[in-house]
């Protein structure tokens, strides 16, 4: 066997293919890590980021005479109103608990609960709600689960007559101090 045996000759090309080929493999897997590091840097950037939370539009609510009673922020399960800290509102002030919470928010709790009983409703999905107190002044009322539109609209004009009463009743309070 030597130089001229084809068998020879045939190895060496394909070892020349193999090395060259080898060659390019070694270039291509080097292209492939950079752009692999360049992958893993945007991953990092946009991974760490802290999240930017979509900003919640705040809602004003306005008495008749254009009096601020509360602010209202919502989002899709749950509106959050919080009253004017000018309006002292206590839980035994009759057009809160008796109008507010029990006319209209605990009468579309119970309706809820029904329909959930009746599986015309999911479990959980009832409307609920919560007074935050300080002390014996309600400071805000958070809905869960308002459903939509039109209940929230109803529940807003509630807060509204509530408020603007309440508003309205310690202003002729204060009036009939002031005159006596």
């Amino acid at each position: 066997m030597g130089e001229d045996d084809p068998e020879v000759k045939r190895l060496a090309e394909l070892k020349t293919y193999l090395e060259r080929r080898l060659a390019e493999l070694d270039r291509e897997a080097e292209h492939v890590k950079g752009m692999l590091e360049l992958v893993d840097k945007a991953l990092t950037d946009k991974s760490f980021r802290k999240p930017q939370l979509p900003e919640q539009p705040m809602r004003r609510i306005r008495g008749r005479t254009g009096t601020l009673l509360a602010t209202m922020t919502v989002e899709p399960h749950q509106a959050r109103i919080v009253f004017n800290p000018e309006i002292r509102v206590t839980q035994d002030m009759r057009p809160f608990s008796s109008f507010l919470l029990r006319k209209v928010l605990d009468s579309m709790k119970e309706s809820d609960r029904q329909k959930i009983e009746e599986g015309k409703m999911e479990p959980g999905s009832g409307l609920d709600y919560e007074v935050i107190y300080d002390g014996e002044t309600a400071r805000e009322v958070i809905v869960k689960n308002y459903r939509d539109d039109n209940r929230l609209r109803e529940i807003v004009n509630s807060v509204k007559w509530t408020l603007d009463t309440i508003a309205a009743e310690s202003r002729s309070v204060s009036y009939t101090h002031l005159r006596a």
